[in-house]
């Protein structure tokens, strides 16, 4: 004999909240893997641009030897590669078949390359003050200082305005306006922060090459005036495509 079992009346109440809970649990977990991507690749450009820095070094100078000026040089570049990198995966995104999948990694890579600059900010001033005293070296290089400390203030912006509870008080065309011309305006003022700490160096390379590779630097400061250049092409073939498509 079968007996009637009334229905949960919870059960209902309880998938959804079940549904909920996983959908958080991944999106934690996506967020956790994007950032250790973005760890990893800035760990990756600091490595490549330390071995670049060496091998260098041995070709320049004839030293064989790897120290934390070297290691503070391949900071510094990892951290505008990374932010131009960041920038790059939008010109990607309008390109590609996949844009999203490209999207997701902008925003980290862009936090990396900022965390990096400063740690170059603080090693340079705080751990080789023999080389790069803070106050006389600021007062001898007045431009040079004033266009690092804006780039490093306006990628900070950026990363406060990456929180996702800034966003919604802006609105989110305000927000990607604000994000959008920060960012050229911080890398623009970067790659010209290293531009006129390195220029001698790059004109002697072109004059001599002495040094068999150039500073790596200027590979880096070429990406970043490609990617610039790149993005403000994409920026312009898609408002003209808008205004052609009809409302």
């Amino acid at each position: 004999m079968t007996f009637f079992r009334p229905k949960d009346p919870t059960a209902n109440m309880t998938d959804p909240m079940k549904r909920h809970s996983g959908t958080k649990r991944a999106s934690r977990l996506l967020l956790w893997k994007l950032r250790l991507r973005a760890a990893a690749a800035a760990l990756g450009a600091v490595a490549f641009g330390s071995a670049y820095f060496f091998v260098r070094q041995a070709f320049k100078d004839g030293v064989w030897r790897f120290d934390f000026y070297l290691f503070n040089k391949s900071l510094a570049a990892a951290s505008l590669f990374l932010i131009a990198l960041s920038m790059l995966l939008t010109s990607v995104h309008f390109l590609s078949r996949r844009p999203r999948r490209t999207l997701a990694y902008r925003k980290h890579l862009g936090l990396a390359g900022f965390w990096t600059g400063a740690a170059h900010g603080l090693a340079s001033h705080f751990f080789l003050p023999e080389k790069f005293p803070l106050f006389s070296w600021m007062a001898g290089h007045p431009a040079e200082a004033g266009l690092g400390l804006a780039a490093l203030a306006l990628f900070g912006g950026m990363a406060v305005l990456s929180l996702s509870s800034v966003k919604g008080k802006l609105g989110g065309e305000r927000w990607r306006r604000l994000l959008r011309w920060a960012g050229y305006a911080a890398l623009v003022l970067a790659a010209v922060h290293a531009g006129a700490l390195k220029w001698t160096s790059w004109t002697k390379y072109f004059r001599t090459f002495s040094s068999v590779l150039p500073s790596f630097s200027l590979p880096v400061v070429l990406f970043a005036a490609a990617t610039l250049i790149l993005r403000l092409t994409v920026l312009v073939f898609g408002r003209r495509r808008k205004a052609r498509t009809p409302s």
